[in-house]
């Protein structure tokens, strides 16, 4: 389709209103998803790393003194922190709008690069960048995606040329380097998604003929190389070994299957209708085919997965044609999407309650009480200073980083309900507890008169104790 050269007076209108509609919606969902309980735990670690200078070898943040430790998100942390020393947790809010609005550019970026159109590109990327709500927060995903984004154009915009330059080459494997160190550095846990798009464009079936591409695998062992600069030297790259066990132990939603019927569904029906429409028009290519089957199905495996369908989604429309019509007509559909939203915000400010502070002004100072938290409670209590029992991090505490299994086959069964409470909370000298409701752990301090209630956070669904 050939570029407009003038638009006409509604055009201009809509455009107008789809910038304002679109900033609404980014401020709604940043507004409803900030701060994420894990930022929490980032405002701690990037303050203690900013404060001392280096990673920590132990969990300082734990009641349990000298457990080794390991995380991941160190450069994330640091964002957390500065962002909430800077304006507080407006500052969290506000960064959270930043991520968010970063991931729609590299949308953009990925999808005009492999559509070639920039209205069918800019739509595409305001799809696939609303179906992506859930990722408006500060947690380290969206910068993670945005990552993959650039790297997909990247990958695309060299290998669409069957021959280059030695300048080409440098400057190609040089980005691949960033793009490794970077991710390795922000979110080690997902330093596979990098080598997983290249992996794509190695084999090259072409004409019922196949070869390898000696530039793909090149690239794929300078990310390799790369993965290992960082703090967490060869530990980096092997992070997600420490998961092992651990988070199926707490079934971590991240790592089971996703929801059916749910949004994640909808975007695995628009991946395999849009690879049937290839097949059937043969305009499937081999790193189309390899990334939509790569990413259908780690979307049925994993819930932490099901971003990815984005991908196949923008490689995939560049087979369908589209008319002026249906880009107005997409337009107007955001613009009313994005109006609408007003009502997120209304409803923000409506259900707005301060729980959790009024729970952190029920307990007295970090330094004059010992909490027992659990899985879902810990990381409430850590950017005030408190020192916790147990958080949502379960893959800390395995036996990959910590040395043996004790502290978390303890941590389970206290949060099943599999031990004795009495010997448990005098092992540790527990005076206060936060603990989510009805769970075992609650209704041993609801039915026993040695602890008092004193205070419950309705939106966490945190009940708060204290031994008489």
């Amino acid at each position: 389709m050939g570029k407009r050269k003038s638009f006409s007076i509604s055009d201009k209108i809509s455009f107008v209103l789809l910038a304002v509609a679109l900033g609404i919606f980014a401020t709604a969902q940043t507004l409803l998803q900030n701060p994420n309980p894990d930022c929490y735990f980032l405002i701690s670690y990037g303050r203690y790393i900013i404060n001392n200078g280096s990673l920590p070898q132990t969990a300082y943040w734990l009641v349990k003194p000298d457990v080794p430790t390991l995380v991941q998100q160190w450069m994330c942390a640091v964002a957390n922190y500065l962002a909430y020393s800077a304006g507080g947790f407006a500052g969290i809010v506000a960064l959270g709008l930043i991520f968010n609005l970063i991931l729609l550019g590299c949308l953009f970026v990925y999808c005009r690069e492999t559509l070639k159109d920039n209205q069918v590109g800019f739509n595409t990327a305001v799809f696939c960048w609303i179906m992506l709500c859930g990722f408006s927060t500060t947690r380290p995903y969206s910068v993670t995606i945005s990552a993959s984004l650039l790297e997909l154009a990247l990958l695309h915009k060299f290998f669409s040329k069957e021959k280059h330059t030695r300048k080409e080459t440098v400057i190609f494997l040089a980005l691949i380097a960033a793009v490794f160190i970077f991710q390795i550095n922000w979110q080690a846990s997902n330093i596979f998604y990098p080598a997983l798009w290249i992996l794509c464009y190695i084999p090259v079936i072409k004409a019922k003929r196949f070869r390898i591409d000696l530039y793909a695998l090149s690239a794929l062992f300078v990310g390799a190389v790369c993965s290992f600069l960082s703090p967490l030297g060869i530990k980096g790259p092997l992070y997600m070994t420490a998961a092992r066990g651990t988070v199926k132990m707490f079934n971590v939603i991240e790592m089971l299957p996703p929801h059916f019927p749910s949004l994640y569904t909808a975007l695995q029906v628009i991946v395999v209708a849009l690879f049937v429409y290839a097949v059937f028009k043969k305009k499937l290519n081999s790193v189309q085919f390899f990334m939509a089957a790569g990413c259908f199905l780690m979307s049925c495996v994993y819930m932490r997965c099901c971003w990815t369908l984005v991908i196949p989604i923008g490689a995939l429309l560049c087979n369908l044609e589209f008319n002026e019509r249906s880009h107005k007509m997409m337009r107007w559909a955001y613009v009313a999407a994005g109006l609408l939203s007003i009502l997120l915000i209304m409803k923000y400010n409506l259900e707005k309650t301060d729980d959790r502070e009024v729970m952190i002004a029920s307990l007295p100072a970090p330094d004059e009480v010992t909490l027992y938290t659990d899985f879902n409670t810990g990381s409430f209590f850590l950017v005030d200073g408190y020192k916790i029992y147990f958080d949502a991090r379960p893959e800390l505490y395995g036996e990959w980083i910590t040395g043996d299994n004790t502290f978390i086959e303890e941590a389970y069964a206290a949060w099943a309900g599999d031990l004795d409470y009495d010997e448990f909370i005098e092992k540790y000298g527990f005076d206060w507890f936060a603990v989510t409701e009805d769970m075992p752990m609650d209704t041993y301090l609801k039915e026993n008169e040695d602890y008092e209630f004193v205070f419950y956070n309705q939106k966490d669904e945190i009940n708060i104790y204290k031994k008489k």
